[in-house]
C-alpha cells in the first residue's frame, strides 16, 4: 500500500482489535475480511471493575527530591508514549488497561492527584474491543469483546466517541507518532478518513495477523484528546508547563514492522532519528526533568513463537516453503526464520492449506530488525548529548524473558504464554502486573536520577488485588 508520506504510513498502520468494517451506511470503506483461524468468535463481557489503588501512598506524602513546580502547585508530570504507555494490552485499547499503564501506576505512587489519562467512560469502558484466550479451543485462538465499545457508530474503527474529561497529562496511544505532536491528529483524521475511502486495503494484507486493524486508529485514538481547532500536541503540552516527564517511543514502528513480515517495512537499524529528535528538541525547550526507555528485542516475545520452524515441520511432517518477495523461486523456510500467525501458517500448521507461504507470513533472518543499533545510536547516543537518564526496559525484558525476574518484594515474573503473569492475552504488550514491573524499573531510575523516594509497587499485593496472583 502507498501513502502519499511516511508521516501518514506510519500513522495508519498500527491499530487494534481487527473490525469487520469501517463505516456504516453509504458511505463504507471495502470490509476488512480474512478467513482467521485465530478467532474463536465474539463474547459480551462486563466492563472491569476500577482497581481501588488503596495501597498507593497519600497525596503529598512522597518525597520528590525537590522537584519545584512552575506553576505553584503539584509537579506536573507528563508522558509521551506507545501502546505500552497508553495501557493497551489483550489485543485492545480498554479501561482498565489505561488505569494500570505504568506511568498510571508511577503517579500514584508518587502521590500525584493532577496526572490525568484519557479515559474511557464506565458505560464504554471496553474501549476499542479487547481479545479473551478461547480455552476451549485446542490450538490458540481469541475470542473478541464487542460490547461496551467505544466507537460512535457500532461497526466503525475510526471514530471514538470524544474525551471530554481536563486537560490530560499522558499522551500515548498505541502506534501514536511524534507526528501527531507537530499537527493536530483530529485534522489529519479527517485526510485518513478521505485516504482509506480512497484506497482500501489491498487483498493480502488480509492474510496479516488479524488480531491489529491496519485503518487509522492510533489517529482516532489521538483525537480523542486532542480536538480539533485547539493546536498541535506540542501546544497542548507546553501550555502544561511540565515539571518531570517520561518519553517512550520507538517500539510499536519495531511491532508494526515486524508483523507485517518485515520485509514490508523499515527495520529500525535503517530508520533515521528524525522522530526521536523531534521529541527530543521540544522536550529541552519545556525545561522539565524527564526519563527515557530503551526499547526491547520484540522478537522474544510470545507472539513470534506461537508457530515455529520445528513445531510446523513436527506437525506436518515437511519444510514449509515460501516465494520471497520479488521472485518467483520456491525455497525452503530455514530454521532461523520466524512463522508469524497468518492464516497461512495457521491453516498450514493444521493441513487445510498446501502451500506456499508469503513474505507476509515470514520474517525471515536476514530481515529481523534487532533493537541493540536503536538503543545505542539513537536513545543512549542522545543521553549523552541531552543529559537524560536512561530506563533500561530491553534489559529488564531480558531478565524477565530468562526467567531471572524477581520483585523487591520476592513477587516472581513468569514470562510463559500463555499461562505466566507478565504478558496479556495478545502475547506481545504486558500484562497489569507487567505494568507494575515497568513501572517499578521507573521509579528506581527517578530516585537514583533525581533524588527521590518514591516507594516501589509491592507486586505481590497488587496481584494479590488483581486476582491474578
Amino acid at each position: 500500500m502507498k501513502t502519499p508520506n511516511i508521516l501518514l504510513a506510519a500513522s495508519i498502520a498500527l491499530g487494534v482489535v481487527a473490525c469487520s468494517n469501517i463505516f456504516q451506511g453509504e458511505d463504507t470503506l471495502l470490509p476488512y475480511h480474512s478467513e482467521d483461524p485465530l478467532k474463536a468468535g465474539e463474547i459480551s463481557l462486563p466492563v472491569k471493575v476500577d482497581p481501588t489503588f488503596g495501597w498507593a501512598p497519600q497525596p503529598g506524602s512522597v518525597n520528590l527530591g525537590g522537584l519545584k513546580s512552575k506553576t505553584g502547585g503539584e509537579p506536573v508530570f507528563v508522558v509521551l508514549g506507545e501502546g505500552v504507555a497508553a495501557g493497551y494490552r489483550d489485543g485492545g485499547l480498554f479501561r482498565e488497561g489505561q488505569l494500570t499503564a505504568y506511568p498510571n501506576l508511577v503517579a500514584r505512587q508518587m502521590g500525584l492527584t493532577n496526572f490525568t489519562q484519557p479515559l474511557f467512560e464506565r458505560a464504554n469502558g471496553n474501549g476499542t474491543g479487547r481479545l479473551v484466550i478461547d480455552e476451549g479451543s485446542e490450538n490458540l485462538r481469541w475470542k473478541e469483546v464487542t460490547n461496551n465499545l467505544a466507537y460512535k457508530e457500532k461497526g466503525s474503527s475510526i471514530e471514538f466517541e470524544p474525551y471530554t474529561g481536563k486537560s490530560i497529562n499522558n499522551f500515548s496511544a498505541p502506534g501514536f507518532h511524534p507526528g501527531f505532536f507537530a499537527a493536530n491528529p483530529s485534522e489529519l483524521l479527517l485526510n485518513e478518513i478521505t485516504y482509506f475511502r480512497n484506497n482500501p486495503l489491498p487483498i493480502e494484507k488480509n492474510n496479516i495477523n488479524y488480531l491489529w486493524d491496519k485503518y487509522a486508529m492510533p489517529t482516532a485514538l489521538a483525537s480523542r484528546f486532542i480536538p480539533a481547532n485547539t493546536g498541535t500536541g506540542w501546544d497542548r503540552i507546553n501550555m502544561l508547563k511540565p515539571d518531570l516527564g517520561i518519553i517512550d517511543a520507538g517500539l510499536d514502528i519495531n511491532i508494526l514492522t515486524h508483523i507485517q513480515g518485515a520485509g514490508k517495512g523499515l527495520t529500525i537499524s535503517q530508520r533515521s532519528p528524525d522522530w526521536e529528535l523531534q521529541i527530543l528538541n521540544n522536550i529541552e525547550k519545556t525545561g522539565m526533568k524527564y526519563v527515557y526507555m530503551t526499547i526491547p528485542d520484540i522478537l522474544d516475545f510470545p507472539y513470534f513463537k506461537l508457530y515455529t520452524y520445528e513445531s510446523m515441520v513436527k506437525k506436518t511432517g515437511k519444510v514449509p516453503q515460501i516465494i520471497p518477495n520479488g521472485t518467483t523461486e520456491i525455497r525452503s523456510v530455514e530454521p532461523g526464520d520466524i512463522l508469524l500467525p497468518t492464516a497461512n501458517v495457521v491453516n498450514l500448521y493444521n493441513s487445510t492449506f498446501q502451500g506456499p507461504l508469503t513474505d507476509a507470513d515470514v520474517v525471515r533472518a536476514q530481515e529481523a530488525g534487532r533493537p541493540e543499533y536503536y538503543n545505542d545510536w539513537f536513545i543512549k547516543k542522545f543521553a549523552k548529548d541531552y543529559g537524560y537518564p536512561i530506563v533500561d526496559f530491553y534489559s529488564v525484558y531480558k531478565k524477565i524473558m530468562a526467567g531471572q525476574y524477581v520483585s523487591e518484594d520476592g513477587f516472581r515474573i513468569d514470562p510463559s504464554f500463555p499461562n505466566g503473569n507478565f504478558f496479556s492475552a495478545d502475547g506481545i504488550y504486558p500484562s497489569a502486573i507487567g505494568q507494575a514491573v515497568l513501572a517499578n524499573e521507573v521509579i528506581k531510575v527517578f530516585n537514583t536520577s533525581y533524588g527521590m523516594q518514591i516507594p516501589l509497587i509491592h507486586i505481590g499485593n497488587y496481584a494479590a488485588e488483581l486476582g491474578k496472583n
